[in-house]
């Protein structure tokens, strides 16, 4: 360190705790993915307030390590304590225990950790600029993903979002041909097959690990207007063949974004409708870092999953999880010749949703 520079202790302080908090966040992640696994919340939503003997008898774990881990949750406010017991409020039973709400994000937490293993490639990453496949994290990360986007896909899609889209419906409801684009376990392209039989679904993903996910949850639904292929092998059609396209959180993935778009608009008909969610982002990382509010937690998952995958070639585009934003979306579909660029009234926090139309 430079001699010159003055150190304000306080300052100085301040920044060590703020570190250090950092740290034990780190933490938390790997223990409260545990909690999740073990279905602790779940447990503490059942039976709490509790103490770590009557959690042990209720779970069968071993109590000295419930209680330690009892001890750091409620440290971290995560877990209420009072009186020797442990329990959970209501708003913490709905993010950390209802896998249903809107608002669960304990899947978050697992998430965080499937990547832990990729950290040790990382340093390559930023020396040649190659990223990291989604099959490159293994089948933790195309699982945790599935269980952090599932609540829209299963519980919104169908009744709330494609009414949103003019005409759509109708359609469905009397046959048309669909394509869910970036599929992943297949969960959209499920909730949509079983509420239109009429119609016919096809899921296509470059992960081996998430398509075998989709064929397991498809198999197991008994649906049979519904398949999932790797475009590697069954690229898209280029030609008119879709009435709907739809992309969940792709976009800014892939590795060649204007070639995927080009793509869509290719296969889709010239009445059809791209039905496109991404992250809803600022146009600039200044307002990114001034007025997001999960820029950080976005940003990390940027760097470790969303933009290593779409570098995970050479001449990889690297948009990055903030980068598909609305103005960047109108340009390269304006680009790609779709004519009209709408964005849904439906939303949340985390998406933006487009109505896109050659």
């Amino acid at each position: 360190m430079s001699q010159a520079k003055r150190v304000d202790r306080e300052r100085l302080e301040k920044f060590f705790f703020r570190v250090a908090n950092q740290v034990s966040a780190g933490f938390n992640c790997s223990l409260s993915a545990l909690g999740d696994r073990l279905g602790l919340y779940k447990a503490l939503a059942d039976v709490g307030p509790v103490n770590s003997d009557e959690l042990a008898e209720h779970t069968g774990l071993h109590e000295r390590w419930l209680r330690e881990w009892l001890r750091h949750q409620a440290c971290v406010g995560q877990v209420d304590y009072a009186d020797g017991r442990f329990g959970l409020s209501p708003e913490a039973e709905i993010v950390l225990a209802e896998e249903d709400h809107a608002f669960f994000f304990a899947s978050g937490f697992n998430a965080v950790t499937a990547t832990y293993p990729a950290i040790p490639r990382l340093p390559d990453a930023f020396r040649t600029g190659l990223g990291l496949t989604y099959d490159d994290h293994g089948a933790a990360c195309a699982c945790n993903l599935e269980r952090m986007s599932g609540h829209l896909q299963r519980t919104e899609l169908v009744p709330k979002l494609l009414p949103e889209v003019d005409g759509i419906v109708g359609k469905l409801e009397a046959g048309a041909a669909v394509a869910d684009v970036g599929c992943g376990s297949g969960t959209a392209l499920l909730a949509m097959a079983e509420a239109f039989p009429a119609s016919t679904f096809t899921g296509y993903d470059t992960s081996n690990h998430a398509l075998e996910n989709a064929r397991r949850n498809l198999a197991a639904s008994g649906v049979e207007n519904a398949r999932v292929v790797n475009p590697t092998g069954e690229p898209m059609p280029d030609a008119p063949t879709f009435d709907l396209v739809t992309t969940f959180d792709v976009v800014h993935d892939t590795t060649h974004p204007a070639e995927l778009i080009r793509a869509i608009r290719n296969a889709l008909k010239d009445d059809g409708v791209w039905v496109c969610a991404d992250i809803r982002s600022f146009p600039t990382f200044e307002q990114n870092l001034a007025e997001h509010p999960m820029a950080a937690l976005l940003y990390g998952f940027s760097v470790t999953v969303c933009m290593s995958a779409s570098m995970s070639t050479p001449d990889g585009a690297g948009l990055g999880t903030l980068g598909f934003n609305e103005e960047v979306a109108r340009g390269m579909t304006g680009d790609a010749g779709f004519s009209r660029f709408e964005v849904l009234e439906y939303g949340n926090a985390m998406n933006a949703f487009y109505d896109i139309r050659p």
